[in-house]
């Protein structure tokens, strides 16, 4: 979905103008517009903050990184990854993934230094896989509106729920937490689905044939 397409919405949603269907051509227009333009001006500040909830609450799909002991920093015993420079989107760890020879084990243990992760030396058999959320890229008044988000269309569809809930809290009370209401329950519903399918996983994997 693009930046464009969540203002579209979050208007519509606002029933700022009935007489009106607006698209994302329209949109420099429309910050001109006595009923748009003030609601527009503000949205990539309520936009964001919609981001940084969607962080938060980790909804967003997890994403793998495979490390590299070339990208670490070793010591005696131990090597650092310092992640948050590693990977651009990085946002949080998921887990770690292990794979050494025949045994594949999908909740590896390990250490946190802050954004650091912290693993005993590696060696040649030995392969760990980052699962991590994303973090989301901020947007600005100078965003393109065709930008296309780093997010799922089935989470981008609530984001106007909540652009609504944020900027209608001094003009809509009513109307505003009905929309928050919304888009809580809508994601909600996510992590639901997410931890669901989640779990610890341990396998062995065997190269002899029964």
């Amino acid at each position: 979905m693009k930046l464009g397409d969540i203002k579209v919405e979050s208007l519509k949603i606002m029933f700022v103008s009935t007489h009106t269907d607006l698209s994302i051509d329209e949109l420099d227009n429309a910050l001109r517009d006595e009923n748009y333009g003030s609601y527009l001006v503000n949205m990539p500040g309520a936009i964001n903050r919609c981001f940084s909830v969607l962080e938060e609450k980790r909804v967003l799909p997890i994403k793998a990184y495979t490390l590299n002991a070339s990208e670490g920093l070793a010591s005696d015993s131990y090597i650092r990854f310092d992640l948050a420079t590693l990977i651009e989107d990085f946002c949080d760890i998921d887990r770690l993934v292990c794979e050494r020879r025949e045994e594949y084990e999908g909740n590896a243990e390990f250490r946190m230094e802050g954004n650091v992760l912290v693993l005993p030396l590696l060696d040649e058999h030995t392969t760990y896989t980052v699962l991590y959320y994303p973090s989301i890229p901020r947007v600005t008044s100078e965003t393109d509106d065709n930008t296309e988000l780093a997010i799922p269309d089935k989470i981008a569809t609530h984001i106007p729920y909540f652009v609504k809930g944020d900027l209608f809290r001094d003009d809509e009370p009513d109307e505003a937490n009905e929309a928050r209401n919304w888009f809580e329950m809508a994601m909600e519903q996510v992590v639901q689905t997410k931890q669901s399918h989640s779990g610890k996983v341990f396998t062995k994997i065997s190269q002899t044939e029964i």
